[in-house]
């Protein structure tokens, strides 16, 4: 008996002094350092650079006009309804080159024109989106005839005509605080004609508008999916999108078949991320966050299951709780249009909501 135990204390001082070996080599020791880092990493991250609940958040709402008539709302009205009873104070709205320069060279700004008159009686602050990719499925809203162009320089000189006919037109109102030049431009999403967005168009659009006006200029890029820095460097300000719950098939890589998801995000990486990819917090603007259903179908359609599943009352106001946690001044909901709707059909959860955001 005592003979085993003398055996296995000799096997155990052999294992330590192999271990002992091992762990002398400069290699193993660089390993094991790496190892606990990159297991503790999060934490240190985390306690560093979490995020804290700005005092005073600038709250705010993205309109479209054509996304209210897919719904079968008067858009007037229910622009009307946002300024004065929601009382959004700063709102991000819509050029659509589509329905804007319907023939070559012939400017009809009639729509978005009334939408900025409103917008300056009232003094409120504006956003305005511009380009050939702008808020709202599908995403681009180029002209038939353009499409039809028989080459990309001349698409581009007309692109760029657009764009300098609608700051012409737009740049004497006090209410526009900021230019959105596209939307999640190097985004794949939406349905968009060829050729593809380049990074060198955008450039161009960009130094255009600069040249026409000093107020600054956002882009927009994913804040689930983009890079964030060489979107945020071609512009003064980023716009980020925040969705918790989706139905898409992302990209056809279930072989076409679309899933709900929720994004196993946590409200603090966001501006984590901003910190490591190097975009300044205070730059960033959260100008989508998802405040309506995201589903097989316009919501106006949808059924109350099929809301529920991406847009329940819980999830409207765990939505706003998150992006309120998640530390950015300025966020604007997405979705008021459906709010009005939701409200006209006799559920005024959502609008009485975010109505008191507002106030």
């Amino acid at each position: 008996m005592f003979a085993h135990k003398s055996a296995l204390k000799r096997q155990f001082e052999k294992a330590g002094s192999l271990l002992r070996r091992l762990f002398s080599l400069k290699v193993i020791q660089i390993i094991l350092v790496f190892s606990i880092l990159l297991l503790i990493s999060p934490v240190i991250l985390f306690f560093a650079l979490r995020p804290k609940v700005q005092k005073e958040i600038n709250y705010g709402i993205t309109f479209s006009n054509r996304y209210s008539e897919q719904m079968g709302l008067n858009w007037r009205e229910t622009y009307l309804t946002i300024l004065d009873d929601l009382e959004a104070k700063n709102v991000r709205l819509v050029a659509y080159w589509d329905e804007i320069e319907k023939n070559p060279d012939v400017y009809d700004f009639s729509n978005i024109k009334w939408q900025i008159q409103e917008a300056q009686k009232r003094n409120l602050n504006v956003i305005l989106a511009i380009g050939r990719k702008v808020p709202r499925y599908p995403e681009c809203f180029e002209p038939s005839w353009w499409k039809e162009l028989p080459s990309d320089a001349l698409r581009e000189q007309a692109l760029l005509n657009y764009i300098k006919a609608t700051i012409k037109e737009f740049k004497d109102f006090s209410s526009i605080k900021m230019w959105q030049v596209e939307n999640e431009p190097f985004w794949p999403f939406g349905t968009c004609s060829k050729p593809e967005i380049k990074r060198e168009l955008v450039i161009k659009e960009i130094g255009l508008v600069r040249s026409m006006d000093k107020r600054p200029i956002l882009v927009q890029d994913s804040g689930e999916g983009g890079f964030w820095k060489p979107t945020y460097e071609l512009g003064d300000y980023l716009g980020i999108s925040m969705y918790r719950k989706i139905w898409y098939d992302f990209w056809h890589i279930f072989g076409g078949r679309f899933i709900y998801f929720q994004y196993p995000l946590s409200y603090w990486t966001y501006k984590i991320k901003a910190n490591l990819v190097g975009v300044p917090v205070d730059k960033i603007y959260i100008t989508e966050l998802q405040g309506e259903p995201w589903g097989p179908g316009i919501n106006s359609q949808l059924s109350q299951n099929e809301t529920d599943k991406t847009m329940s009352r819980a999830d409207f106001i765990s939505t706003i709780s998150y992006a309120q946690k998640s530390g950015f001044k300025n966020l604007y909901l997405w979705g008021a249009e459906w709010w009005y709707f939701q409200k006209l059909n006799g559920n005024s959860y959502y609008w009485d909501t975010a109505k008191a955001l507002f106030k």
